[in-house]
């Protein structure tokens, strides 16, 4: 994420510690690893935000003060997590960026198709039991859902997955959001170890 993000904001690609601070760069992470996220401060005017601790950002709900605030966002395995609909997510993201700002994104995608798992999804809770997690959702309409065998990053009853996203529903999720471009980045950069065996759920970076 920081060889990208280096290489589109500098044209080149730099290792943090060699980096000169640039404080004119304005740049916010959402969760992201605590590895690059202090660094990313001391470099940058930047902030690493999370949905429940403090500094807080719900992407899908977003200020309209933080409009066009920055040149960039780093999203890494996120929007797998956020409750549907996730074109707010997108939109959103591509609002919060100046022109010319970029998003460095990554996300599991595999298959041709994006898989919503809860596509109703409206007033819900995740409950624990003997027979293991369940999610029942009320729909829109009133209808109750009940779903089992769900899956969970970072630990049972951690983060829910939401969807499995494919390349090509992130093609039109970024299309539709208003970003200008977006690239699929899996050109390898062996000097820094990166080198992308399949060609999926590799990192993008999408243009404002």
């Amino acid at each position: 994420m920081v060889h990208l993000l280096t290489s589109e904001l500098l044209g080149c690609s730099v290792v943090l510690a060699d980096l000169p601070p640039r404080r004119d760069l304005h740049g916010i992470g959402l969760s992201d690893s605590t590895t690059y996220a202090g660094p990313l401060a001391k470099k940058f005017t930047y902030t690493n935000t999370h949905f429940d601790i403090e500094p807080k950002l719900d992407i899908a709900s977003v200020s309209p003060d933080l409009a066009a605030c920055y040149e960039f966002i780093i999203a890494s395995d996120v929007f797998e997590h956020v409750a549907p609909p996730v074109a707010r997510a997108f939109s959103n993201a591509r609002r919060l960026l100046k022109p010319g700002g970029v998003l460095v994104f990554s996300a599991p995608f595999i298959g041709t198709e994006t898989i919503e798992h809860f596509p109703e999804l409206h007033e819900y809770r995740l409950i624990e039991s003997a027979e293991g997690w369940r999610l029942e959702n009320r729909t829109a309409d009133g209808r109750e859902q009940r779903f089992t065998d769900l899956i969970f990053h970072g630990g049972v009853g951690s983060t829910l997955e939401m969807r499995q996203f494919s390349r090509s529903g992130l093609e039109r999720d970024f299309a539709a959001a208003g970003f200008s471009r977006m690239r699929v980045a899996d050109e390898a950069y062996l000097a820094h170890g990166i080198f992308w065996p399949e060609p999926w759920s590799v990192p993008m970076v999408a243009y404002a």
